[in-house]
């Protein structure tokens, strides 16, 4: 399968994991103020009021249409257009690598969060740490669900290589 097709196919995976890991990981910590799930769905909180009300069907389907094409689609395919560029030698470590990269995005947001005054780091230090294993999870299946469906490290390896790993 071409590495596009390879992409989106792990992306559909891995965000099907990705959304259970987080639904329970919610469970778990039910009576808690972390609510993990709602941590990657917070599109509201960047529109806010008068599109988008938190808690509306609006808010609903426009947190989980983003989620999909951000963590179906767009992730994957970044992670599909430069895989060959990060270390490692399997689609597993790849992954990892892809997933630590996303949570270090997400960790200077939050960093932002606290600069800006509007909470503390012993506040976030929880959900930093689950959100670091989410993102790994997500990176591991993305990565090793991409090997399998490629057949093959990369685009740029040689013809010969693919036809004996094949």
């Amino acid at each position: 399968m071409n590495p596009a097709r390879s992409s989106i196919g792990g992306g559909i995976v891995a965000t099907v994991v990705l959304a259970v890991f987080l639904l329970i990981t919610d469970f778990l910590l039910s009576g808690t103020k972390i609510f993990v799930f709602a941590t990657f769905t917070s599109l509201c909180a960047i529109g806010g009021p008068p599109y988008c009300e938190a808690g509306s069907l609006t808010a609903a389907g426009l947190t989980f249409f983003w989620f999909i094409i951000l963590f179906a689609l767009g992730w994957p395919l970044l992670f599909g257009g430069f895989t060959w560029g990060l270390p490692g030698e399997s689609g597993l470590t790849h992954g990892a690598v892809f997933g630590f990269i996303l949570w270090i995005g997400y960790v200077v947001t939050v960093l932002y969060g606290i600069w800006a005054g509007g909470e503390t780091f012993a506040e976030d230090l929880p959900l930093l740490i689950i959100t670091l294993f989410a993102y790994l999870v997500y990176g591991l299946v993305l990565g090793g669900v991409y090997d399998h469906f490629a057949g093959h490290r990369t685009f740029l390896t040689r013809r010969t290589d693919r036809e004996t790993m094949g």
